[in-house]
């Protein structure tokens, strides 16, 4: 199949009309060079734009605007053009660094055109090395599988189109196509694990078969039609319930089938904190808890609960007054002297002043026969951990708690 037929047919297998605003992410290599002149040569009705961004990592670097913008002044193509200043160059976690900010520049480059899709030129070999070197580092499946055909950033979709081609097939079409292009000159030293398994260790798989760049695309398929098959089922269930400073999980999803309920955590701490785990299959089978990225998860009275392992220090009591709102372990709350429209959390009878904060270890609350319980047995019958109790609110009427959030309000 001609390479330009087989970018078309990308399109089509995903789903994707050729139609709308298009950005491509062109470095200067050959690579990006070689989608940008394909996506110019392929019929549709589609406007075209190009951006780049010099990382200032090599003296060499404005080359690759040079050779850019000679090429998008000749085509008429639009290019959009930053840098990233040395100042903000870390001393450590330089690749992680430029990757973060170089997304960050085309994505907002992508949301100021209006762009439909914002295209990338990873190609084959790179999704093989992406596996490879994640694979030693975490063995995580789902950060394996990071480099996807198409994804979603926002109102942003990123498109990779050439997953299925081979870096030589790109060189090749550069050099047919009399393509201008820079060679990035520190690609060929073994300063980063990427670079030692694309010089080093890739050779040799591809000597032991030629045909596992495929591999490596079915390997993607195959986790991408389980990762969408998980998520979809973990949405259908019901969604974690913040309470306290953390989030207490519906017995219908913890009671889910292993597999699923570990989606269904992993989804959801991605989709809220942004982080990429991988809770442990073992620990989750047992109840027993675990602790990933900062997050803890534990079991307590029969329910499952997510939140931050560090959690704030008791709240100091404070004065509280009617009709004037108070903030309260980040929350904001109003007392009020009339009843709203909206959900409340108590209502309350007391003489004089009120003030708010956390409740005391050890405190006992009184109970309607005159008894006195102890606040730790009120917690565990709500089903409260320990480390959220600090976060319940508590309204004192002098030294006496004549409300705790969630599990107690006095006769």
């Amino acid at each position: 199949m001609d390479i330009k037929d087989k970018l078309a047919a990308f399109f089509a297998e995903e789903g994707l009309p050729l139609k709308g605003s298009f950005l491509v992410a062109v470095s200067g290599g050959p690579d990006s060079m070689a989608l940008l002149d394909l996506m110019r040569r392929l019929p549709g009705n589609f406007s075209l734009a190009a951006a780049h961004l010099d990382h200032q990592l090599r003296p060499d670097s404005w080359e690759e605007g040079r050779v850019l913008r000679a090429y998008c002044r000749k085509y008429q193509i639009p290019l959009y053009e930053s840098v990233w200043p040395k100042s903000l160059h870390p001393r450590r976690g330089l690749e992680a660094a430029a990757r973060e900010y170089r997304y960050g520049f085309l994505l907002a480059t992508a949301r100021q055109i209006k762009a439909d899709c914002l295209l990338t030129a990873h190609h084959g070999d790179d999704l093989l090395e992406n596996i490879l070197l994640k694979l030693i580092r975490s063995g995580i499946p789902r950060e394996m599988n990071s480099l996807k055909p198409v994804s979603r950033r926002g109102p942003v979709k990123l498109v990779r189109p050439l997953l299925a081609f081979s870096k030589a097939e790109l060189l090749a079409y550069a050099a047919a196509a009399g393509l201008d292009y820079v060679e990035d000159s520190t690609n060929s030293e073994d300063i980063t694990a990427r670079n030692r398994l694309r010089r080093e260790v890739i050779p040799l798989l591809k000597a032991e078969n030629p045909g596992i760049l495929a591999n490596a695309c079915r390997f993607s398929q195959e986790m991408t039609a389980a990762e969408d098959y998980f998520a979809r089922t973990a949405a259908s269930l019901p969604a974690p319930q913040a309470l306290f400073g953390g989030w207490r999980i519906p017995r219908a999803a913890s009671e889910a089938e292993t597999e699923l309920f570990k989606a269904y955590l992993e989804n959801f701490v991605q989709k809220k904190y942004n982080k990429r785990v991988q809770f442990s299959r073992r620990l989750l089978a047992s109840g027993q808890s675990q602790e990933k990225a900062g997050l803890h998860l534990q079991l307590y009275q029969k329910h499952y609960w997510l939140y931050p392992a560090k959690q704030p220090p008791a709240a100091a009591r404070q004065a509280v007054e009617a009709d004037r709102p108070f903030w309260f372990q980040g929350r904001c709350f109003l007392l009020s002297r009339t009843r709203m429209d909206r959900p409340c959390l108590a209502v309350l009878s007391f003489p004089g002043k009120l003030s708010a904060g956390s409740l005391p270890a050890g405190q006992r609350l009184r109970l309607g026969d005159g008894h006195r319980a102890k606040s730790k047995k009120l917690f565990a019958a709500a089903g409260i951990p320990l480390v959220l109790r600090g976060n319940c609110l508590s309204l004192f009427a002098g030294l006496e708690a004549v409300y705790v959030e969630g599990c107690y309000q006095q006769p």
